[in-house]
């Protein structure tokens, strides 16, 4: 399945990918990983990867999950952001917010 990658906040730069539909999310993070930072993961870096569907709420893709257990279908974007941690437990989320937010609030100087 062809899914796009996201890799700016603005969704301005993206490419797209080719992966079978049980490519697993592990392998996925990796590859990703690689791609958009340009390093190979270092021992225990972990990343958040997230999903959405043309016109859809960005979600949270578990681990655990191949492509399309994930809910993932051709279309489909992803991004991916690095998670900083000294555990590899996954903490309890208690409140959502988009990993890319805009805050028009918040006034930019130079």
């Amino acid at each position: 399945m062809i899914l796009t990658v996201i890799k700016s906040r603005q969704e301005r730069d993206w490419f797209d990918i080719d992966v079978p539909d049980d490519y697993p999310i592990l392998q996925l993070k990796e590859m990703l990983g690689m791609r958009v930072y340009g390093e190979v993961p270092r021992v225990g870096q972990q990343y958040i990867l997230e999903g959405k569907f043309p016109d859809g709420l960005w979600f949270t893709i578990r681990d655990q999950l191949d492509i399309a257990k994930a809910g993932m279908r051709e279309g489909c974007s992803l991004r991916l952001q690095r998670a900083y941690s000294t555990t590899d437990e996954e903490a309890p989320v208690f409140g959502k917010r988009s990993l890319f937010q805009h805050d028009s609030s918040v006034a930019i100087e130079d």
